[in-house]
């Protein structure tokens, strides 16, 4: 390879996505480096020609922090500059400079110049340019830092690169490298990967592998794997068939991987490659090999697939298109369900016995969605085989493990966090329980090391202590370890999250057994050991019969549904039965056991007697004693049952009219929790509660828990004084977390408050903003989002903060609450994200009605989006860019019309002679009909001489500007002339319009006072209306197309 070629492939570095440095398209030729450039339409350069004594110099002059900021005498460029730079060489010096407090990151607390000089492309080096700002420099060290990681000595960078918009710059991390790398796969290629484990702590590191006692495929596999890979010193261990608390203590000190599902998969070679010419050349197809299905991790020490961290990660998946790595998560959690028989915490040895936070139905019907409504290469038949597999999957975990002892009350019928775990969980931080055993170990006369280890090896019994981890186990297992609310008391509690959950497992599955298989759904359960499952099932039958769900459910009621754990998930002989409905469906080879396929004939129909009740689960048994199972048919009115009466109960005992919002119930004490929590918002996710008390719960929830960054854990009044003895916890006040911010956007949104769930996301979307523009692009695990910050003090400090020169995974469910979050941005409130305008500058903090300002500064009115981030020297905190002298032409005193550079003709009136002025505007589609208005946006404020754009008539728009209104200082909003027509009076306040679908964009400004009528023509989906919300929270008003937002206008806070 010559020189030359050499230096191509090393400049070849333009990719906006990093596929050139993946593999993913072709190379380019030198030349194309040069000239393949996109012309701009707006000039948003940040860097200028630096001083001619430096231009042959690569290290910075020592005065650059004294140069003034660019101005519009700066050098305007119409093309996107790009950088030619030594990759080692630039980031040796650039830390040098910059990284005054040697963490390998450049941020607002380093105290550099914030400028350093870049060669440009087309010089081949020698003119040198400023590159400025925190974010600038921060941005440049993070692409050296990745094209270090490709072996690139030299690259070309694009200087869009550096000043991307931080929304689209973090969303495009997250979507082609973030999910990239947290992503794992137990099998041969990813078991060194997937076998770290930064949580262990115990003396035998030896990487091992557990796999369950029936899955013998598995052990095969890894035992030839351990074999053939010697140098991976892989340890396979078959878990036994019944896992008992004892057992899993027994193994703590010896962690190790729990196995997931496995699958053939062609080889990669074996797709069709094409030629140079563009012609597929077929290569032989290779055999099929084992793959692990694929899976996310949360990030940093939490290497391992989490249960309801899982669920969020797939919802940013499905947001980005992953949707085969989603739906593998989903069949990974029905192998854990088969397998391990729950959900697990996490697939590590010491979490079998403790599950999380149920989410399977809603994971998988997001799934269900997204494969149904994208290109799939699943056939029918193939797609209702894995909708049924996986809700016979969460049939199994309700049943088995919800609505089962321990996690099930029996007195008042509802369900708590119960792990059946015994002692100290393992793999906490050494010193995390040393102030809860010292008390203990001084009375014994020991030190703490010592007492742990005579406790946990059982040589000394304290049975406080064992009811102490009783309830610390079920705090992790309900996935906010450690909090107040649950101190000491956990197991006790029945919360509103969980039941919530569970309610809505109970709708799902009644919803889809009704919509998708029927009314009814077929599954089998095996008989088990001594014909134990058979009998239990026989037993809860009868007394379901008899006392009906309602008696067997709380007051110590007979219900015992821990049969379900003999239900079969992976069960080739119904996915035949359910393929068989479908013509295209050809059922793989099989050889069946016994007669299994005879006894699903018949399921549908009730075969026990002719008086049976349709509504009551039926069963069959093979006429073969031998045969291990048993066929069920399960109707939707068992779980339609099962979820009114969760709701009843809830509202009995977890509902608190005086409050107006959900607590959690203590069975112990009898009484209701007085820590007030946002996770009152999951009663409206999962439609758990009804309109009246949707009405009353959201502005008191809003009030309690909305603060600058997003929606906190709970009320500092609920936490209570912390110092010394009593330290904060992460899930409490100030503290705010992904799952938290996602659900209640989602609840907010299913009961019509969208304008709230929009601005608490926008608060939330800014916090993730702020920091990763500030702070070198950090995604961490959680917020203060009272302080404003990602640095906190708080136990386990927060994950993916620590990182050296570039983040290269985030963290899972913070990335997809960003990736989710994004899908309830409109075009404005983007564009307010891109250039990191505050929340309090954005909404009003007294329930989103938007407040004029005390003395309203109408000369400062600011038109645009502005120019690219941290275009201002030294800043962190980008603002809109002004209008002024660059990139448009201001008219002349006298009203002469002139033509900015974009070409669009403009004109200004004095503000006197507008208050008189009446004008229509109209847009006109090709039948003639005026389209309908879609949305108001942009709150601004009105300088005394503006401008307006002249546009094409299209969109009718009725401006009337009443001056009699000038005194009026609150929004108001009345009835107009007809349905289709309302008046708003703005008083003091103006906003901008953004109108139609077809066209382009016109943004209209008015004097303060002036009343608009607003009317829409013609052509809204089915005749209907074009609504409007009154909440002003969203920059202005916001048009539903064809749907009055009439929740909202019954608020009185709006």
């Amino acid at each position: 390879m010559t020189a030359k070629t050499v230096l191509v492939d090393e400049l070849n570095y333009i990719d906006n996505d990093h596929s050139l440095a993946h593999g993913l398209v072709p190379k380019n030729d030198s030349d194309s480096l040069v000239t393949n450039v996109s012309v701009l339409t707006r000039n948003r350069s940040q860097t200028r020609l630096a001083s001619d004594q430096n231009r042959g110099r690569t290290i910075v002059d020592p005065n650059i922090s004294k140069r003034k900021r660019r101005t519009s005498h700066d050098e305007k460029l119409l093309n996107p500059r790009k950088f030619l730079i030594d990759v080692e060489e630039t980031k040796r010096l650039i830390l040098q400079q910059e990284d005054t407090d040697g963490d390998l990151q450049i941020t607002i607390h380093d105290k550099g110049p914030k400028q350093f000089n870049l060669g440009s492309a087309s010089s081949g080096g020698y003119r040198k340019y400023d590159i400025r700002g925190t974010y600038m420099l921060s941005n440049l060290l993070q692409e050296l830092a990745l094209a270090s990681d490709y072996g690139r000595r030299f690259i070309v960078l694009d200087e869009e690169r550096l000043n991307e918009n931080p929304t689209e710059r973090l969303s495009r991390l997250i979507k082609y490298h973030f999910w990239d790398g947290l992503t794992r796969r137990i099998d041969a290629e990813g078991l060194e990967l997937i076998c770290n484990d930064p949580k262990n702590r115990q003396v035998d590191q030896q990487s091992r592998v557990y796999i369950p006692y029936h899955d013998k495929f598995a052990f095969d596999y890894y035992t030839s794997v351990a074999e053939s890979r010697p140098h991976l010193n892989i340890q396979v261990v078959r878990l036994p068939e019944i896992i008992t608390p004892e057992y899993v203590k027994s193994i703590n000190t010896h962690p190790g991987i729990l196995s997931l599902m496995l699958k053939f998969e062609s080889a990669e070679d074996s797709k069709p490659k094409k030629k140079k010419s563009g012609r597929k050349s077929p290569i032989p197809k290779s055999e099929p090999i084992i793959r692990g299905v694929p899976f996310v991790v949360p990030g940093g020490r939490f290497n391992e697939m989490y249960g309801w961290d899982s669920f969020f990660e797939c919802l940013g998946l499905l947001v980005d298109g992953r949707i085969e790595l989603a739906r593998g998560m989903v069949d990974n959690f029905a192998y854990q369900i088969e397998h391990y028989n729950k959900i697990l915490n996490a697939n590590r040895s010491y979490y079998l016995t403790r599950s999380q936070p149920p989410f399977l139905t809603e994971m998988t019907l997001e799934c269900w969605r997204s494969i149904n409504s994208n290109p799939s290469k699943l056939s029918k038949s193939e797609k209702k085989i894995w909708l049924h597999q996986s809700f016979r999957a969460s049939i199994r975990e309700l049943l088995s493990i919800w609505l089962a002892s321990p996690r099930l009350d029996e007195e008042t019928g509802l369900v708590k966090f119960r792990p059946e775990g015994i002692g100290m969980p393992p793999e906490t931080e050494s010193t995390h329980f040393n102030h809860v055993v010292e008390p203990y170990a001084k009375k014994l006369g020991v030190d703490v090391e010592t007492f742990i280890e005579m406790y946990t090896t059982d040589k000394i019994k304290v049975e406080e202590l064992d009811r102490y981890f009783v309830h610390d186990r079920a705090v992790r297992e309900s996935g906010h370890d450690t909090t107040y609310r649950f101190e000491k008391k956990c197991a006790s509690l029945v919360t509103i999250d969980l039941n919530s959950l569970v309610f809505k497992y109970e709708v799902d599955i009644a919803r889809v057994i009704g919509e998708e298989f029927g009314g009814s759904f077929i599954l089998r359960c095996r008989k088990g050991p001594d014909n134990m499952f058979l009998t239990q099932f026989e037993e809860w039958l009868r007394e379901l019969k008899k006392l009906g769900v309602n008696k067997m459910l709380g007051r110590g009621g007979p219900w015992n549904s821990i049969w379900a754990k003999g239900i079969m998930v992976f069960d080739e002989a119904v996915n035949r039965e359910i393929g068989s409905e479908f013509p295209e469906y050809f059922p793989p080879e099989y050889t069946p056991e016994t007669d299994v396929l005879n006894i699903l004939e018949g399921l549908n129909y009730p075969f026990e007697s002719p008086e049976i009740d349709p509504d009551m689960p039926t069963y069959k048994l093979s006429e073969n004693a031998d045969c291990p199972y048993f066929c069920i048919r399960l109707p939707s009115s068992l779980f339609i049952s099962l979820a009114n009466r969760t709701k009843q109960l809830v509202n009995k005992h977890l509902w608190n009219p005086q409050a107006r919002m959900y607590f959690d119930y203590n069975v112990e004490t009898e009484m209701q929790s007085v820590y007030e929590t946002v996770t009152t918002f999951y009663a409206l996710w999962s439609g758990l509660a009804n309109e009246e008390q949707a009405s009353v719960m959201v502005p008191r929830a809003l009030s309690l828990f909305e603060v600058q960054g997003g929606l906190v854990c709970g009320t500092e009044e609920s936490r209570g004084r912390v110092g010394l003895e009593r330290p904060n916890r992460q899930w409490d006040y100030p503290y705010g977390w992904a799952p938290h911010q996602i659900l209640a956007w989602q609840g907010l949104s299913r009961y019509g408050y969208t304008n709230d769930a929009k601005r608490v996301c926008y608060r939330w979307l800014y916090t993730i903003s702020k920091s990763f523009v500030d702070f070198n692009g950090v995604v961490p695990e959680k917020f203060d989002v009272v302080g404003m910050t990602h640095k906190v003090n708080v136990e386990y400090g927060n994950v993916g903060a620590d990182f050296k020169l570039v983040v290269r995974e985030g963290f899972g469910w913070m990335n997809a609450s960003f990736q989710v979050g994004l899908t309830y941005m409109n075009k404005t409130l983007l564009r307010a994200l891109g250039t990191l305008t505050p929340p309090d500058k954005l909404f009003s903090v007294s329930g989103g009605i938007i407040q004029q300002d005390e003395n309203p500064n109408w000369s400062n009115y600011n038109y645009g989006y502005g120019s690219s981030p941290h275009s201002r020297q030294n800043s962190s905190s980008p603002g809109p860019r002004r209008r002024g002298s660059k990139g448009r032409r201001r008219r002349s005193q006298s009203g002469t019309r002139r033509r900015s550079q974009s070409g669009t003709r403009r004109r200004s009136l004095s503000a006197s002679r507008r208050i008189d002025r009446q004008k229509s505007f109209e847009r006109v589609d090709k039948d003639g009909e005026v389209d309908e208005v879609e949305r108001v946006v942009v709150e601004t404020q009105v300088e005394k001489n503006e401008e307006f754009e002249d546009v094409p008539a299209q969109d009718k728009v009725d401006e009337t500007l009443n001056p009699e209104d000038l005194e009026s200082s609150e929004p108001t909003i009345t009835e107009g002339v007809g349905e289709t027509e309302s008046r708003m009076n703005f008083g003091k306040w103006v906003s901008g319009f953004v109108m139609g679908r077809r066209g382009g964009v016109r943004r209209l400004s008015y004097i303060p006072g002036t009343s608009v009528t607003v009317s829409k023509v013609g052509n809204s989906p089915a005749g209907e209306n074009v609504g409007y919300s009154q909440r002003f929270g969203l920059l202005g008003l916001r048009y539903a197309s064809g749907v009055k937002d009439d929740k909202s206008s019954q608020k009185g806070k709006e």
